[in-house]
């Protein structure tokens, strides 16, 4: 196996740590998330509704809204039927399930103040329940227009990376390469990139972070594709290795992508990582854009992003 040699520049203020033994298979998951655990948390200082409203998942979201107005309103239907339906004007049922619903149903409609007619609290104590209902309802609601608000106004990438990273041929030598594109519509600009090898001393049991030189970590506007390069010159650190050489070193490839999105005039940030069991070795991308049917745009295949073919290396 060979080693890397420790004259390359170690990044030490990565934030990942060092300890080989301590770390799970890779530091950035394939959506960008670090993967990391957490314990030991207070049991209050783990409660941050709003940080999980804000960041869940879209269909856990509406399960979240729909499970608690469900919720409240079957409390509150009970609450009617402990107060007595007969403080309930309107109220048609015969049976108790028929008593339940006209509950369950009034309860909705005073929690959305729709308040439709035929029904309506008569007693004291009716009106009581029905009143705090209305509060309740109404603060509920401005929170979760506010989150459904923090939810769509987020600004965050959506920028998809090629499955795989290539060792491809480049000017007569070789590449370590990847390739990414913007989802969405939106402008990006002074968009920058870095790349950083993980690998584990197996002398030491450290884990070492090196950065590579691309290309160009620097672009203007990602307004079609971008493949970001780190080319295999003599002064790499990937200069002789073989792909067992990477699996033996447990490398990784941490990508970082900052941009200045227009549409939120904000900056914003993404993460990616290939471990040596998603680098191809021999390959090159295929064009993802052409001219589009009608012949005045350019059209950008973003299925194709990590489209590849392979090809034989130089040496």
């Amino acid at each position: 196996m060979k080693k890397i040699s420790l004259s390359f520049k170690n990044t030490t203020n990565t934030g990942f740590g060092a300890q080989a033994s301590t770390q799970g298979e890779r530091l950035v998951n394939s959506d960008g998330t670090y993967n990391v655990q957490r314990s030991g948390v207070p049991f209050w200082s783990r409660i941050n509704h709003f940080h999980d409203l804000i960041t869940m998942k879209w269909w856990k979201f509406f399960s979240f809204v729909i499970l608690f107005y469900t919720s409240m309103n079957l409390l509150f239907a009970c609450l009617f039927l402990l107060v007595g339906m007969d403080q309930i004007e309107g109220d048609r049922g015969m049976t108790d399930w028929e008593h339940f619903w006209d509950a369950f149903f009034f309860s909705s409609q005073t929690m959305t103040t729709v308040g439709y007619g035929r029904t309506s609290p008569i007693g004291f104590t009716a009106n009581i329940v029905a009143a705090f209902e209305c509060l309740v309802g109404l603060m509920s609601f401005a929170i979760l227009t506010g989150v459904l608000y923090g939810r769509f106004s987020r600004p965050q990438a959506r920028l998809t990376y090629s499955t795989n990273a290539l060792i491809a041929p480049y000017k007569e030598e070789t590449a370590l390469m990847y390739r990414i594109a913007n989802l969405r519509p939106n402008q990006l600009i002074e968009c920058e990139a870095q790349l950083m090898m993980s690998y584990i001393d197996s002398e030491t049991n450290i884990r070492r972070f090196i950065q590579l030189p691309l290309e160009f970590n620097k672009v203007s506007a990602l307004a079609l594709s971008w493949t970001i390069v780190h080319p295999i010159a003599v002064d790499s650190p990937l200069r002789g290795l073989s792909a067992s050489d990477m699996e033996a070193l447990d490398c990784e490839f941490v990508c970082l992508f900052k941009a200045f999105d227009e549409t939120y005039a904000q900056t914003i940030h993404n993460r990616h990582s290939y471990p040596y069991s998603d680098i191809v070795w021999g390959a090159k991308f295929e064009m993802m854009y052409k001219r589009a049917p009608n012949g005045k745009a350019t059209l950008l295949e973003l299925d194709k992003v990590g489209a590849y073919y392979e090809t034989p290396l130089p040496g």
